[in-house]
């Protein structure tokens, strides 16, 4: 019995006609294997593009949906190279871990010259590419793909013992693809060369939000009026409601604000959405708006809005609202705020979090509306002209073909 739940409806002429993987033939493509636990919405542009482009064969190893959380694949893969296995899943502790049935033996189908392996997120993916390497494959080459550390977090990398099983398992990478110019410092202070690590800053799908944006007619104001929010400087907030996020810091500046001046928007779902409407409603926070996850109104409220704040975690986020316009205000997010939020050019990167400081920074953009639209434009302009799929596509490429070759001068050596 086949061990795929499903494969990739398109396919590969560079898998057919490519001969097999050896160093005696240098120019054609190479044959890269990404292994995600999933294919997330927001990663599809980027693996399509991946697997149209002519420098590299690529193909995806996914596993099943994980039961009971937001680790899903997109629901539309056809433009992808890819194949989804059979999972089986682990309980650890508070975590759940993926193993795909039968990784080992489509990658000795497949043959990469190079493993692209999503980070510890997908621990069990990794021990498993590092097992193919040392068992079958000792010419292909290892990339890490991971955020590394995060802002804030009192030591580089985590605590603990985890933190020492990721510095073990770092030693089998041949080079490391990270979400931003902070994970790179990071790996930095780890230890790591820098000729090993390449920035492949993390953004979603900029291209769909940036025709949507260009193609609606509706202004700010028109779409304030079309989703029933009062016309006001509005501050909006796009995720999940969790601790992690911060939303209650929006129902804070909500109770410091002038409720004639100020709309907040919570925009998502999540373990404190009932917790928040019970304080907005007992503290009468008439200028806070908490209408749950929307997905076909989304553009409308981008285009309502005036500004995005990201008060906790976050990341995707922070590329798609620049592509509607949006200036961004972030105390610390995932990393990329180092790259996408420039600090008064393209929003504020604050330097403390505190509910003050983010009140200061929308105060400031609110009696500053030519400023606030500065900032928006030049928002926009970033990320459709620096920091973009193709930018994304290109680094992972430049790390691929860097890999491959100190592979080939390694063996070629002994």
């Amino acid at each position: 019995m086949s061990l795929l739940k499903d494969s990739g409806s398109r396919t590969s002429m560079k898998s057919q006609s490519s001969p097999e993987s050896t160093d005696e033939n240098p120019a054609r493509p190479i044959r890269l294997a990404i292994l995600q636990r999933v294919c997330t919405g927001y990663r599809v542009p980027l693996f399509e593009q991946l697997s149209e482009t002519e420098e590299v064969d690529m193909t995806l190893f996914i596993g099943e949906d994980v039961p009971n959380t937001k680790i899903k694949s997109g629901p539309d893969l056809r433009g992808i190279n890819y194949r989804k296995l059979k999972t089986l899943f682990l309980p650890l502790n508070a975590r759940t871990l993926q193993w795909h049935v039968g990784l080992v033996g489509e990658l000795r189908k497949f043959n990469p010259d190079v493993i692209l392996c999503e980070g510890e997120s997908h621990f069990v993916g990794y021990l498993q590419a590092i097992g193919y390497k040392y068992l079958f494959n000792r010419r292909v080459a290892l990339m890490h793909w991971c955020y590394i550390s995060l802002p804030g977090w009192p030591s580089i990398g985590g605590k603990g013992f985890r933190s020492l099983i990721k510095a073990f398992f770092r030693r089998f990478f041949d080079a490391f693809v990270v979400y931003s110019s902070f994970s790179k410092e990071c790996l930095l202070k780890l230890g790591q060369p820098d000729e090993k690590v390449f920035v492949a800053t993390n953004v979603g799908g900029i291209q769909r939000f940036l025709s949507i944006s260009d193609s609606m007619t509706d202004t700010t104001s028109k779409a304030r009026q079309k989703l029933g929010l009062p016309e006001r400087f509005t501050v909006l907030y796009l995720g999940t409601l969790d601790e992690n996020k911060r939303p209650g810091v929006m129902l804070d500046l909500a109770k410091k604000s002038d409720s004639e001046r100020f709309n907040f928007v919570l925009l998502g779902t999540g373990p404190l959405l009932e917790s928040l409407l019970e304080q907005a409603t007992r503290e009468e926070l008439s200028n806070v708006f908490l209408p749950g996850r929307m997905v076909d109104e989304l553009p409308l409220y981008l285009r309502s809005a005036d500004v995005l704040m990201i008060p906790g975690r976050g990341g995707i986020v922070i590329s798609e609202a620049m592509a509607f316009g949006l200036p961004i205000i972030v105390h610390q997010a995932d990393g990329t705020e180092y790259d996408l939020v420039q600090d008064k050019v393209t929003g504020f990167h604050l330097s403390g979090g505190s509910v003050d400081d983010f009140y200061q920074a929308i105060k400031y953009l609110q009696i500053n509306p030519d400023i606030c639209a500065e900032m928006g434009q030049k928002s926009k302009q970033l990320v459709e002209t620096k920091f973009t799929i193709d930018n994304m596509v290109n680094q992972i490429k430049r790390a691929a073909h860097y890999v491959k070759k100190a592979s080939h001068d390694r063996n070629y050596n002994t």
